[in-house]
């Protein structure tokens, strides 16, 4: 029994790590390094490997740009290749955060527009990398965009402009110690070799060839050059030098760089072979040139890869050849093969223009939903911070309210407490002069109006105020002990017939003890009356309180009411209920 557990948690562990092994293995597959080394020998797989990396999010989306462009651009599709390049370049630009990265795309975006025969916009790539070249100081993404420019001038047939950049590429170059940067250059002279030799100039050409060969010795000298890069470079070089002078006429130094070629070990390999056929070519060495030719070919079809363009260079190379040796069976015979490829190379292009633009408009449509996507989830989050602004908005205002009738209702306590202090003092009724002088209220029910004539006679009459205070004493006593004000008819005359005075020594006695006019001193009683009666008579409605109190309308009761103690009769009410509770 316990040898079988022990069997079955040594085979659970070993699934375990089985597990981890694959997953680990796994994700290796969807890392950066991984892709680089395989997008030129299995381009379809790396765009898979990264379609699944933009998933996992194993790799940033920029990176991820940049290799489905180059994988593309091994595919011969410059227009996707172009496209993605300048996904990554707009992602550089947006975050910043990586300028030799953006300078890597400006390169690529550059390059990609020569290759789709955009000059113009690889013109403008080309200057803006270079500015951002000489920020960073990168003197070799500089080099290749002086280099794209020339070649861009060449090709538009501006033959002087395109030289100057070259020389400007290689000048930026010369000097150099740093292995890469030299291998580059030696690339730029040969490159430059080239157009000057397309273009008969000759003399340049061998010039151009005496500075790269002094910098294929430099580079030999290098301990970490790679193995057969030296003897390729001379193996190229010898070989156009020996057109070069056959060209001029100098047979016996064409023949002494051929012997020097021939000392390469790459001009034994089939492509190695192709460098010399120019110069066989030019000599008459018809039947080395299909040697050549033909060990090639054979290279190409064990590759499965004669659908393209060197191949029909070779076929071209057999057909001058074979011309040269008057073999015009041979020269037919291949021009019929020459048409039948070139038939299959544009039906091949049509199809990747087909799959191509298949594959733009795929992308297209995921962009699109996926802007879709963005704008939705923008919206909602607008949305919800709409109405998070305007919840917490709410609750400010709910608080800020909260707290005002918290504050109105404490405020509203104390003036009744006040209040309450104030009727409750015995002496309150018979010292109506003092409140009057603290508590002065203006009427606006029935505004007093006096006329002129009645002012001059005030005027004229003094000495008589203690005798107005005596009248007035009686009078007070007179209407609070048979509640004359309770009566909403009572007027002033009425008052003045009781203490047998005119309208004009009434209204000048009246100011003189009470420091207001009939209406302030009248509603002034009603208010202490209605007061009083709100607290005896908690349940009275305001307008019950209004009628009882002598005023013609409950909104006059509130309007005086507000006026004396800061508060209307309802929140009076409430401050009672919560003095009682």
């Amino acid at each position: 029994m316990r040898f079988l557990v022990c069997i079955l948690v040594l085979l659970f562990v070993h699934n375990q790590y089985s597990r981890a092994d694959k997953t680990i293995h796994s994700d290796s597959l969807y890392t950066e390094k991984y892709i680089r080394d395989i997008y030129i020998s299995d381009s379809k797989r790396a765009l898979q490997l990264l379609d699944e990396a933009e998933n996992r999010k194993t790799i940033s989306l920029r990176v991820i740009n940049e290799l489905r462009s180059l994988s593309y651009s091994n595919m011969y599709m410059n227009k996707l290749a172009f496209m993605y390049a300048k996904k990554a370049y707009l992602l550089d630009s947006i975050y910043q955060k990586d300028p030799e990265h953006m300078l890597k795309m400006t390169v690529y975006l550059a390059e990609f527009s020569a290759m789709m025969s955009k000059y113009n916009e690889s013109m403008h790539y080309a200057l803006e990398g270079i500015r951002q070249a000489q920020e960073i100081d990168n003197r070799e993404a500089k080099a290749r965009l002086f280099f794209c420019m020339g070649e861009n001038n060449w090709r538009l047939s501006f033959k002087d402009k395109a030289y100057g950049y070259f020389n400007r590429a290689i000048e930026l170059l010369r000097g150099s110690e740093e292995m890469r940067e030299m291998m580059l250059l030696s690339y730029y002279y040969g490159a430059e070799m080239s157009f000057l030799m397309t273009d008969s100039r000759i003399d340049e050409a061998l010039q151009v060839a005496f500075e790269r060969e002094k910098l294929i010795g430099q580079l030999q000298s290098l301990p970490e050059i790679p193995d057969g890069y030296v003897d390729g470079q001379y193996s190229c070089l010898y070989a156009q030098l020996a057109y070069i002078y056959c060209t001029g006429k100098k047979n016996e130094k064409a023949e002494q760089y051929y012997q020097k070629y021939l000392s390469k070990k790459e001009s034994h390999t089939p492509d190695g072979k192709m460098h010399s056929v120019p110069y066989l070519m030019l000599s008459g060495q018809y039947e080395t040139v299909i040697d050549n030719c033909r060990g090639f070919k054979e290279l190409m079809k064990s590759q499965q890869d004669t659908l393209n363009e060197q191949y029909l260079t070779v076929l071209r190379h057999e057909v001058k050849a074979y011309l040269g040796m008057h073999k015009y069976k041979e020269v037919a015979e291949i021009r019929e093969t020459i048409l039948a490829i070139t038939d299959s190379i544009n039906t091949r292009d049509r199809n990747n223009v087909a799959l191509e633009l298949n594959a733009m408009y795929g992308v297209s449509e995921k962009e699109e939903y996926i802007a879709e996507q963005a704008f939705q989830l923008r919206i909602r989050n607008i949305t919800l911070c709409f109405l998070a602004c305007v919840v917490v908005l709410t609750l400010f205002l709910v608080w800020r309210l909260w707290r005002f009738n918290h504050i109105v209702e404490y405020k509203n306590r104390m003036l009744a407490q006040l209040i309450n202090e104030r009727i409750s003092n015995r002496k309150y009724d018979t010292q109506l002069s003092e409140a009057y002088g603290q508590l002065a209220v203006t009427s606006e029910i029935e505004p007093e109006v006096i006329s002129s004539e009645e002012l001059n006679e005030t005027d004229k009459v003094s000495g008589e105020e203690e005798e107005n205070r005596k009248i007035f004493q009686e009078l007070n006593r007179i209407v609070l002990q048979k509640q004359l004000y309770l009566s909403s008819e009572l007027s002033r005359e009425d008052l003045a017939q009781i203490v047998h005075l005119n309208n004009a020594r009434f209204a000048r006695m009246i100011r003189e003890c009470t420091g207001t006019n009939f209406n302030g001193y009248i509603n002034e009683l009603r208010i202490t009356y209605a007061i009083k009666l709100m607290k005896k008579c908690p349940n009275y409605t305001i307008r019950a309180i209004a009628d009882e109190s002598g005023f013609n309308s409950t909104p006059i009761l509130y309007n005086l009411f507000k006026k004396k103690t800061g508060m209307t009769p309802y929140e009076f009410k409430k401050a009672q209920d919560s003095l009682r509770d």
